[in-house]
């Protein structure tokens, strides 16, 4: 077993760090696990929710093409932009 499925157990997960390490102790067991399933929680953004909000136009663009443009578009409504 190479890897461990998402939803392993705490019996599945012992046998996994058994067959690896050989003997460990029951409390850095129960440590692993609740760090593995900590760890399971975890989720990386990737601006997907945000770029849903914007215009269709917009949607395509990277960050720095949008800035491009908003800055473009202020210009031409006659403001000045400044960098903060």
């Amino acid at each position: 077993m190479a890897v461990l499925p998402h939803g392993a157990t705490f019996e599945e997960f012992t046998g996994y760090v058994l067959e690896r390490r050989g003997t460990v102790p029951l409390m850095e067991l129960k440590e692993l696990y609740e760090r593995r399933l900590r760890l399971q929680s975890v989720t990386i953004t990737r601006g997907e929710t945000i770029r849903k909000m914007l215009p269709p136009e917009d949607r395509d663009l990277t960050m720095r093409e949008r800035e491009k443009k908003v800055l473009s578009e202020a210009r031409a409504a006659g403001h000045t932009p400044e960098r903060v």
